[in-house]
């Protein structure tokens, strides 16, 4: 990933936290800078439901209909990456799949806001890749989940 891939998703993305109205566009314009620069096979954006009773995908690039069932009933499982990431909040980068098919690399992000001292797992991005995430990109990819974080969290006030 150059410099210029770089600057165009963070400018890309806070861009939107700044300007669009809701959360969906807000996070579609994140999640599309990310796929793009880091040829993301598909992505999504995993949040606590409203209810609080389980996880949901708030937003999601090349998931269709199908896939995003099967990722909905496979975050339901506490084992499942996306909703360990919830319960141990550490990035982890290209790790290999849980389920068989599509890209051959699983990266997953903690979305945390941090208030009064206290950190707070608002949701979890989850890409899905060929090419392995080198270190000096992933800075970049850590801004954009302290985005996303900040628009779920001034979205749900």
């Amino acid at each position: 990933m150059t410099t210029a891939d770089s600057r165009e998703i963070l400018v890309a993305s806070a861009h939107a936290l700044a300007h669009e109205d809701d959360l969906g566009s807000t996070l579609s314009t994140m999640l599309d800078a990310v796929a793009w620069a880091f040829r993301i096979g598909s992505a999504a954006i995993v949040a606590r439901r409203p209810d609080g009773a389980g996880l949901e995908i708030i937003a999601a690039f090349g998931l269709d209909e199908k896939a995003a069932a099967g990722l909905s009933a496979a975050i339901a499982s506490p084992t499942h990456p996306i909703a360990r990431t919830f319960a141990e909040p550490q990035p982890t980068y290209d790790v290999a799949p849980v389920n068989p098919g599509g890209p051959a690399l699983r990266s997953h992000l903690p979305l945390i806001v941090t208030r009064g001292g206290t950190a707070k797992v608002l949701g979890v991005l989850a890409l899905a890749h060929e090419d392995s995430i080198d270190t000096e990109s992933r800075p970049v990819l850590e801004a954009v989940a302290d985005l996303a974080a900040v628009a779920i969290e001034r979205h749900a006030s």
